[in-house]
């Protein structure tokens, strides 16, 4: 997603402008970083499928969206849809 999808008009124009981004590693070697980073896996998106976006309003913490897996079919359209559906 990084090298294709994001680099999109439609996808890259809105998360530079309306988003900050947090990465979640889920591959550590360290056998309690990586168990930690599964529960909150579990806890935020209640999966653990890669990848997994979520839109998390700041001032609350609640998660407003969800995406999960890769949006190679669309060509981004899906989750330029995706984004914009967070921002109302």
């Amino acid at each position: 997603m990084e090298e294709d999808i994001f680099r999109r008009p439609a996808v890259g124009g809105l998360l530079r402008e309306h988003f900050v981004e947090a990465r979640l590693h889920n591959d550590h070697d360290d056998a309690r970083i990586k168990k930690a980073v599964h529960e909150l896996q579990d806890e935020l998106a209640k999966s653990r499928a890669t990848p997994y976006y979520l839109v998390v309003d700041p001032k609350t913490g609640k998660i407003v969206e969800r995406f999960e897996g890769p949006d190679l079919l669309s060509g981004g359209r899906k989750f330029a849809e995706f984004l914009q559906k967070a921002l109302h």
